[in-house]
């Protein structure tokens, strides 16, 4: 019968196919389709970019900005904040766009989007606007055995990797929502609905009243406050939500799900059961020893925004002339990952030395403190961005000096950065369910180690595609 299904479903598309091939003539779509930006003669004289650097610089932004979903945050109405003051309590419901126009976006079929604003507290206890998605499935998946009575859609909180520092960098701005299959859709799909922080700074970059607001990048605390404010905030929009939820996060957002089950332990928040933290750059000081090459892409998005934090700290401490100037570039671009690939702003020396950076060490990085409910922590044995033995020191280093916490270590060998969540989803789709189930976990930390089944250079190793929004009714791979 499946068969048989298939069998008509392609006839139709082959049917429809010769029809309007007859009537209409097909055109190649680029990977640029929606944006043709130049740079000027006075940006390359300016910045001092080569003709080579200059057309790499154009290309990666023309790429960025033909996967925005809606045009520029700019031109979003939806991204304009009300005005927010320091006495408007975090959590507060700001906008509700119910019904996204997923027709501009690359989400799977039979999902549906809602975006909100909402009220979050930055590190240091300034209330700003902040934006969030919520991707909802077509069926909730059903805990009618739970012993925690839960009911609505279940939520999952997930926190996003690396996506730029600046406005136009917001996943719920992108068409594939940044994550597309390796967690959102894939927890949408399962029947959660997906409640996603943009992180503050984000998506909106902006009070009411013209301020700027920054995004501090891999300040942990402030993107635990994203994640539960969002929470509340979503809650508050639509009643048909969970109060139980389950964090999630990767690599930037793995250190938002740790810094979540920390905040918990100081700061109780009803309805939560867990994190789950892969990939996580929980110590961004042992990372950066580990890994000095980290330092050129993590120096500057974390310098950007340190002056909200250090209100006496100067972006040319940390890097050189050339890469102050690189840095105001990218901001007045917009620009995003695929153009910091091209703008990689240089740094001085070592950072590990500079006081602010141990200053902000201190006051951001996860791990070897208290944690409240059960945590998965998954990481690959290759990854390239986050060591390996940094996370397993981590753990190790929590677990020591608080024995009762409930860290499940999963260890997968050979995967890399983002594809430890294909290698383990099995792990974090039990994980959650387990969750919302009310399975009991026992105190007490454990270590386990994944391998594949045929042998590592038979895999995919990296994520070698990328989602496109088709243009031509003939795109249909």
């Amino acid at each position: 019968m499946a068969y048989v299904i298939m069998h008509f479903s392609l006839l139709v598309a082959v049917s429809f196919g010769v029809a309007r091939a007859q009537q209409y003539a097909i055109h190649a779509q680029p990977n640029t389709f929606n944006s043709s930006f130049t740079l000027s003669a006075s940006h390359r004289q300016l910045y001092n970019l080569s003709t080579l650097l200059s057309k790499n610089v154009e290309v990666a932004l023309n790429y960025e900005r033909s996967n925005w979903a809606l045009g520029s945050i700019d031109d979003d109405g939806f991204y304009d904040a009300p005005s927010v003051t320091n006495s408007t309590p975090a959590g507060t419901l700001l906008r509700v766009e119910e019904v996204t126009d997923t027709s501009y976006y690359t989400i799977a079929p039979n999902l549906a989007m809602s975006r909100i604003l909402y009220v979050t507290e930055t590190l240091n206890g300034s209330m700003v606007p902040a934006s969030a998605y919520v991707l909802w499935p077509w069926h909730a998946k059903s805990f009618s055995d739970s012993s925690l009575n839960v009911s609505g859609v279940p939520v999952v909180a997930w926190a996003h990797g690396t996506s730029g520092v600046y406005g136009e960098c917001a996943p719920s701005h992108i068409r594939n929502l940044w994550y597309q299959f390796s967690a959102p859709y894939i927890l949408a799909l399962q029947g959660y609905a997906v409640v996603a922080p943009d992180y503050a700074g984000l998506g909106v970059n902006q009070t009411l009243e013209g301020d700027d607001v920054i995004h501090q990048y891999m300040a942990g605390p402030a993107h635990a406050n994203d994640l539960f404010y969002a929470v509340e905030a979503a809650r508050k929009a639509f009643s048909d939500l969970s109060k139980q939820f389950v964090v999630m996060g990767h690599s930037q957002g793995g250190l938002a799900a740790w810094s979540a089950a920390e905040r918990q332990a100081r700061k109780p928040v009803e309805g939560y059961l867990g994190a789950i933290a892969a990939s996580p750059t929980t110590d961004i000081m042992q990372i950066f020893q580990a890994a000095p090459a980290a330092q050129i892409a993590l120096a500057w998005r974390i310098g950007q925004g340190l002056s909200t934090i250090f209100p006496d700290f100067q972006l040319s401490e940390w890097l050189t002339g050339e890469g102050v100037r690189r840095v105001e570039l990218m901001k007045e671009l917009g620009g995003c990952n695929s153009v910091e690939t091209q703008l990689f702003p240089p740094v001085k020396a070592d950072l590990s030395r500079n006081q602010y950076f141990q200053r902000f060490s201190e006051v951001t990085s996860a791990g070897r403190k208290p944690i409240s409910g059960p945590m998965l922590v998954m990481q690959g044995e290759d990854d390239p961005v986050v060591d390996a033995g940094v996370t397993a020191s981590t753990v190790n280093d929590t677990c020591s000096a608080y024995s009762d916490s409930q860290i499940q270590y999963a260890s997968f060998g050979g995967a890399t950065h983002v594809p430890v969540l294909n290698a383990g989803q099995q792990l974090w789709l039990k994980f959650i369910e387990e969750r919302f189930m009310g399975i009991d976990v026992g105190k007490g930390c454990s270590t386990t180690t994944f391998s594949p089944l045929r042998p590592l250079d038979a895999y995919q190793k990296d994520l070698e595609h990328y989602l496109q929004l088709a243009m031509e009714w003939y795109t249909v791979a």
